[in-house]
């Protein structure tokens, strides 16, 4: 198989997401979730928090508050019972709306087993050598609660409640590359990318916001949180040939991918690269 075919099989697994397979979850009208019917019979135990209809779980109204304390009770009993695993001990803001207030917060653990959407902040990190750009990836550490030992884009993380997408780009940069902040302040937008998709905890729902780092020859990246096994400077072909391997977590691999296109590093004649990364496009706020 030619490698722009791998490729393109590798980002349409960003969007393999089987509806059927689900039920929604709504909540006051708005559509906010999906989980597996394999799984939906165990919020059955919490019909103070759900009623599920057959053809939807509706979640019962309530304030932010008592919200997310019901789901931070829910989502104890299901890694309690070994369903939700990889417990991180940090919650994610889950909205209605797209740019409204968090209508509850939740473990970010349990996000996939109730296919709410989340938020996180991928930064391209290159440099030039001899006129050509060189990408920075990292491998995650081996004790990952997702993707572990997978490589990624130099810096990734999910926005945890507190935060919004630059912050916890700043705090990244920092913690899982050494980036000095006033370096990390010359990271530009790149805009967004949205992965939905089947993975054995349920759905991965998650819009990835893209930085551009321009960085010096020099500068070497250094991991301090103990998240980052290793890094690699790779030049563009190398990089494209490992996300074609499936080396790459998916969301690294659509972000990488996307950079590529951006600044001219993959060709793409007959655009099919495009039209596979086209539909995981979602516009960004002001």
């Amino acid at each position: 198989m030619r490698t722009a075919d791998r490729l393109i099989a590798n980002l349409r697994s960003a969007r393999e997401f089987q509806p059927q397979a689900y039920l929604p979850m709504a909540l006051g009208g708005h559509p906010i979730g999906w989980v597996r019917r394999d799984h939906a019979g165990r919020l059955r135990a919490w019909p103070d928090v759900f009623k599920d209809s057959g053809k939807e779980i509706q979640i019962l109204p309530a304030g932010e508050p008592a919200l997310s304390a019901a789901f931070a009770r829910v989502s104890q009993a299901l890694a309690d019972e070994g369903v939700v695993r990889g417990w991180r001990g940090e919650t994610y803001a889950i909205r209605a709306e797209t740019g409204g207030n968090a209508v509850f917060h939740i473990e970010r653990a349990a996000v996939r087993f109730f296919g709410l959407t989340s938020s996180a902040a991928h930064l391209n990190g290159f440099f030039l050598q001899d006129e050509k750009q060189i990408i920075w990836i990292a491998r995650r550490a081996a004790t990952k609660a997702t993707d572990p030992g997978m490589l990624d884009n130099l810096v990734a993380g999910g926005v945890t409640t507190g935060e919004d997408t630059w912050q916890t780009l700043l705090r990244e940069c920092g913690e899982e590359a050494g980036i000095p902040g006033a370096l990390a302040q010359k990271a530009r937008p790149a805009g967004a990318l949205r992965l939905c998709r089947d993975v054995p905890e349920g759905l991965n729902s998650e819009v990835l916001h893209a930085y551009d780092l321009p960085l010096p020859p020099d500068f070497r990246p250094r991991n301090v949180d103990g998240e980052v096994s290793e890094f690699q400077a790779l030049a563009a072909g190398a990089l494209i040939e490992r996300i074609a391997r499936g080396e790459l977590s998916v969301a690294a691999g659509l972000v990488a991918v996307d950079f590529a296109l951006r600044h001219g590093l993959l060709q793409d004649a007959d655009g099919e690269i495009r039209a596979a990364i086209e539909p995981c496009r979602v516009p960004t706020l002001p």
